[in-house]
């Protein structure tokens, strides 16, 4: 299944968005740890490119396919195709583990996100409902992989059973306080994440946030217990990367720093400038442009 160069079209395939013209690439609705398979395999491929060319991936497959990718997320298939007990084991784990709970973790720092959670078109409803959902799996798998990740490690394939449990959990800890940050201005946090999913959720992440204290488990957890809580001087630093993901706080031509009167890109509203100026500017340098070969409209 070698490529020279992947698309975000090809992206879409995998996850089941979009129907390829090669019959083989296609997969029916069970196939899902093929899927998982083939989109592993093509987040590694693309981890070969580089980071302005992976963004530009990224940020057209926002463009096109967030709504559908969301939507998939909501309402999971259960995977059919699982060939060995690992795989049947794992099936438990599918509602926090997941093809498009991966995909989510890769663009979510893409602006598109931001955009598609701050819209009040309709398409883009169901993203107000992700916080909830996410932390509602992940309160519900913390047990389960709590255990797993504190399980004996009597062989090698244990202890790599073991640290992707640990990988795992870091991941959607991370998607969840990232999606949270969003909301960092909501007076009453449990309109975001609901008080009985919290008191679900936040033992684990004070049990992360120790046991794994200065790792990368740790710290996710910590930046989630400072959102419940409301911690204020965290509150700060998360309305700072708030800002940053949303890429809202300065000027879009790499050479200026303005950070007042900025105006957003009308095409595409991920991208703010100071003047119409430096938008002209920074769209005439061609390659060196991210923002040229990011910029689409969107339904949302």
């Amino acid at each position: 299944m070698a490529m020279d160069f992947l698309e975000s079209d090809d992206f879409a395939v995998v996850l089941g968005l979009k129907t390829s013209i090669y019959p083989e690439r296609n997969l029916a609705d069970g196939q899902e740890f093929e899927r998982h398979r083939r989109l592993m395999f093509y987040l590694r491929r693309n981890s070969q490119e580089s980071e302005a060319q992976r963004d530009v991936v990224w940020s057209r497959f926002c463009a096109l396919y967030l709504p559908a990718t969301i939507n998939r997320l909501l309402s999971l298939s259960v995977p059919t195709d699982a060939i060995n007990a690992a795989e049947r084991d794992m099936i438990a784990d599918f509602s926090a583990n997941n093809p498009w709970h991966e995909m989510l973790v890769q663009i979510q720092h893409i602006p598109y996100l931001a955009k598609y959670l701050r819209s009040s078109n309709p398409i883009a409803a169901p993203g107000k409902h992700l916080p909830q959902l996410l932390a509602e799996r992940l309160a519900a798998m913390s047990g389960r992989w709590d255990r797993k990740m504190l399980a004996v490690a009597r062989s090698p394939s244990d202890e790599d059973k073991r640290q992707y449990y640990i990988a795992a959990t870091g991941s959607a800890v991370q998607l969840l306080s990232t999606l949270c940050t969003h909301y960092i201005n909501e007076r009453d946090r449990t309109t975001v994440i609901s008080s009985e999913t919290q008191q679900n959720l936040l033992p684990f992440l004070l049990i992360w946030s120790r046991r794994y204290h200065g790792q990368f488990l740790g710290d996710v957890s910590s930046r989630m217990i400072a959102f419940v809580s409301g911690e204020p001087t965290l509150d700060q630093e998360f309305n700072r990367v708030r800002r940053s993901y949303k890429n809202w706080d300065v000027c879009g031509l790499p050479s200026c720093n303005v950070r007042k009167a900025l105006k957003v890109c009308a095409r595409c509203q991920t991208v703010r400038y100071c003047s119409p100026d430096h938008q002209r500017i920074d769209w005439s340098q061609g390659a060196g442009s991210l923002h040229k070969y990011s910029c689409f409209r969107t339904e949302y």
